[in-house]
């Protein structure tokens, strides 16, 4: 089964983009083009990852990690930044990547994480043995 990335991103032509590299990986993609509607897909669909765009229309994207983080703590989020220094309040997200890396060191980055979370999940996951009985 594959993963589900959200991806939000009021540039339609980036978030094409980024669609499209990530589906040829073999994700399945869920896009938003804003907070209010990566919410909505976010509460709705099982997502195991989130890529969002720093700089949104309707907000931040660090505005969103607070919102998403505090309804899933364990779904890692990645924020994308044009900036040349840290945006502020990136510190909530699992990774910080540039928009300039290249398609190929994006998609490492996405696998790394992913895979990482998987692993974390994996091991977190504890045996309850059933009630004792008196």
């Amino acid at each position: 089964m594959s993963s589900v990335i959200l991806c939000v991103d009021d540039d339609l032509t980036a978030l094409t983009v980024r669609r499209l590299l990530l589906s040829i990986r073999g994700y399945a993609v869920l896009t938003a083009t804003s907070p209010k509607a990566a919410l909505g897909l976010f509460n709705c669909n099982h997502v195991d990852l989130v890529i969002t765009d720093h700089l949104l229309q309707d907000g931040t994207g660090r505005e969103l990690t607070l919102q998403l983080k505090r309804l899933k703590p364990e779904v890692p989020i990645v924020l994308l930044t044009a900036w040349a220094n840290m945006p502020p309040g990136y510190e909530q997200a699992d990774r910080l990547l540039s928009k300039g890396i290249t398609p190929e060191e994006f998609l490492s980055e996405i696998a790394s994480l992913l895979s990482n979370h998987s692993e974390d999940t994996r091991h977190s996951q504890v045996s309850v043995p059933p009630p004792m009985v008196a």
